[in-house]
């Protein structure tokens, strides 16, 4: 036997050495960030072998990725020495589809049959519509998609759906669910959903079938147990009956996927779900320094729904968390694109850094800037700013209406939102062009002369849109131009029913890719302007060094790890999101504090947080941000919390007010009272000063709110008030935020 194989164990600390040898039984393994996990499992597989507890075939080891499961495959199998193909290493659906091949005719399939893909599904689905005559104006099919992906990965069937009398839509999606999963029998097809429900069904109604691989699998491994939905516990539960012998590894305080069917009760409840278990928690941290650890752990905390545990470390203690404000994000982008030149000129490579945001959109000013001085830069996980759906879509409208012989422009658009203009009419068009050696606009005129077709009126109503953007170019600004032409269009309402029919945060925020384009016109001058911009910023798009930073949303950042990382955008509203908590309300909360846990942890050495304090959407208006009440959950003596040079040299209220009075007849007189305070007391003003309970707060009185404007205090709760604003709704705000209007 090889030396090191011989001395394995020692390569383990102590809560490791116990996570790895406690083969027998129900085991959960509370593993922190950066503790070690995938040496703990890599090894635990390797132990059971050694100790010839299990042949490789009767190991079931589940992921949650292909990359994950042949990283894990590739590192047991240079243990050993020798391949491990026949381990049963994989994620939920290629174990399943691996077992369903051998048993897919007691579910009516033949062992070729093909999974399909969401494309596939969504084409199934609209054909259904169609057939049954259901109108999908209202909701999309990817409404009923989306619905139907959540019943499966709840585990409920077409015919266990309870109908309720207060949604019009249950009908509509029981019928289409069920003509749907008899349709994927008669085409010898499955979804990923059907993969683990036609195994669980196989199990519950075939006896000997189940026993086998209950038999079969002596030890079961599960990683990245805290992202599992219900459909995945409930195949784990079945299959561990027998040998009773299963290991799950996660994280309750990494919980971040719930918008994907990702339930952490499953990881809360495991004492429940498994006989008499024992739970081991990995603390000890090797990735991030002691300060950033304390952070991390102290905002953590703040969560109820969690088992509970603290990370620490033996790495130095490290710098303190370094959190700046802004005035406005081209400012943040400036900071951030100079602290990372200095990293350079300290020989820090482009790799060990990283910026983390909590919404996609917000990476627009920091790609300018970087495009601007030539910093190279990837985007991992998501497309560019300007590489995005949404963004070319309307950049091709403003193409076209700058340039009506923009054919390129004219084809993207004529049938984006869909108009009903199909390809049939678009090939006629194309052709029309060619023959009368003019722009698809002026062929299309041609067309709607010419031909009858369905998609002819629909078509003219767009050539008089389109005429009616191009003679107003010049009679708006290119920010009212845009405005003008999405209202026109209805592309936010194409936008909007998009959001409702996707789950996906990494696809919830198309709607603030369009805001933050917006924002990005006011700093040019008009539309040629900016289009002659973008021209140029495609052109140099491309990143040929192999050095590069990175930028990333904080979901995209989970499983990754630098020595530098810049936390973007940390405003109340923004992150947490608004969204989330209006949606989920605590258990959002908590998840988004999760997030920010995710976040924290990522980072080896060093952390910068920033926010801004004008609304990062706020093109056309004077609103304000707060810091992120995750900034305040951070331990005073672990964070050093500087604002801008606004505030530093008392810039911030003197360009306030100056910018203020610019718009003088535009603002009420309690406004100017509130500017001529800020100008009295111009020493004493900060932004991130931590108000003691102020006295004058009581029911009735007069407030305003950087953010929310001018309200009356309903009631006071601790260092709280509810607060009636006169241009927004009710809402709960800290004190130390409110400012008394006398």
């Amino acid at each position: 036997m090889d030396l090191n194989l011989k001395n394995y164990l020692n390569l383990l600390n102590k809560k490791q050495h116990e996570a790895v040898t406690m083969t027998e039984g129900p085991c959960l393994i509370l593993a922190g960030a950066g503790s070690g996990k995938t040496r703990v499992l890599t090894i635990r597989i390797l132990h059971i072998l050694l100790q010839k507890k299990a042949y490789p075939g009767q190991i079931l080891a589940v992921t949650f990725t292909n990359k994950a499961a042949n990283e894990m495959k590739t590192r047991v199998a240079n243990l050993l020495n020798r391949p491990v193909d026949n381990m049963w290493i994989g994620t939920f659906h290629s174990l399943c589809a691996k077992i369903l091949r051998q048993h897919c005719h007691l579910v009516g399939l033949k062992n070729n049959f093909i999974i399909l893909d969401s494309d596939d599904q969504l084409k199934l689905i609209k054909q259904i519509c169609e057939s049954e005559k259901i109108d999908t104006s209202e909701k999309s099919p990817k409404y009923f998609l989306s619905l139907i992906d959540n019943f499966k990965n709840k585990g409920i069937a077409y015919n266990k759906i309870k109908l309720s009398k207060f949604n019009q839509y249950e009908k509509e999606i029981k019928l289409i669910y069920k003509i749907y999963q008899e349709q994927l029998i008669r085409l010898n097809c499955v979804d990923f959903g059907d993969l683990i429900l036609h195994c669980i069904n196989i199990f519950k109604k075939e006896k000997d079938v189940c026993l086998k691989y209950q038999k079969l699998f002596k030890y079961i491994l599960v990683d990245e147990y805290q992202d599992i939905n219900k459909v995945q516990q409930l195949w784990l539960e079945i299959l561990y009956e027998f040998n009773s012998n299963i290991c799950c590894v996660g994280d309750d305080d990494q919980s971040i996927y719930s918008w994907r069917g990702a339930d952490v009760t499953n990881l809360l409840n495991f004492e429940k779900n498994f006989s008499k278990p024992k739970i081991i928690r990995l603390e000890q941290n090797y990735r991030s320094t002691k300060n950033i650890l304390d952070c991390a752990s102290s905002l953590i905390n703040q969560n109820k729904g969690r088992f509970g545990k603290k990370l620490w470390s033996d790495n130095p203690v490290g710098d303190k968390i370094f959190v700046s404000g802004f005035w406005e994000t081209k400012e943040e982008a400036l900071y951030v694109s100079d602290k990372i030149e200095k990293l350079i000129s300290k020989k820090v490579p482009l790799s060990e850094i990283s910026i983390l945001f909590r919404v996609a959109a917000h990476t627009r000013s920091f790609e300018d800037r970087f495009i601007n001085i030539g910093l190279p830069y990837k985007i991992i996980g998501g497309l560019r700013f300007y590489e995005r759906k949404e963004i070319k879509d309307v950049i091709a409208y403003l193409r076209l209406v700058n340039n009506l012989d923009d054919n390129l422009a004219f084809e993207r658009i004529i049938n984006v939102p869909k108009r009903g203009i199909g390809k049939i009419s678009i090939k006629k068009i194309n052709a029309l062009s060619r023959e009368n050696d003019c722009s698809m606009f002026e062929a299309a005129k041609i067309f709607i002369d010419t031909h009858s077709s369905k998609s002819k009126q629909d078509l003219s109503i767009l050539i008089s849109k389109i005429l009616k953007w191009h003679q107003s170019k010049n009679k708006l600004n290119h920010i009212e131009l845009v405005e003008l032409i999405l209202e026109d269009s209805k592309y936010i309402e194409y936008l909007e029913q998009e959001e409702k029919n996707l789950k996906n945060p990494e696809n919830l925020n198309r709607i603030d890719n369009i805001k933050e384009f917006i924002v990005s016109l006011k700093d040019f001058n008009n539309l040629e302007g900016f289009l002659e911009h973008v021209s140029l910023i495609m052109e140099n798009i491309s990143v040929s060094s192999n050095q590069t930073l990175s930028l990333m949303t904080m979901h995209s950042a989970k499983g990754l790890e630098f020595d530098h990382v810049f936390l973007a955008g940390w405003e109340e509203g923004v992150f947490p999101s608004l969204r989330s908590i209006e949606e989920l309300g605590k258990a959002g909360l908590e998840e988004e504090r999760r997030l920010a846990y995710v976040a924290l942890t990522r980072a080896r050495k060093k952390i910068n947080i920033t926010y801004v304090n004008q609304n990062r959407y706020s093109y056309a208006s004077h609103d304000f941000n707060t810091p992120s009440r995750f900034i305040d959950e951070l331990p005073k003596n672990l964070v050093e919390i500087n604002d801008s040079s606004y505030l530093e040299n008392n810039k911030f209220i003197s360009d306030f007010v100056e910018e203020e009075y610019d718009y003088e007849d535009q603002i009420s007189p309690g406004r100017k009272r509130l500017i001529n305070y800020y100008k009295k007391n111009q020493d004493d003003w900060d932004l991130n000063q931590d108000y003691e309970m102020q006295s004058g707060f009581e029911e009735g009185s007069r407030v305003f709110h950087q953010k929310f404007g001018y309200g009356k205090i309903l009631f006071l709760e601790g260092d709280k008030a509810e607060v009636e604003f006169k241009k927004s709704s009710k809402k709960m705000i800290f004190i130390k935020y409110l400012q008394i209007i006398h």
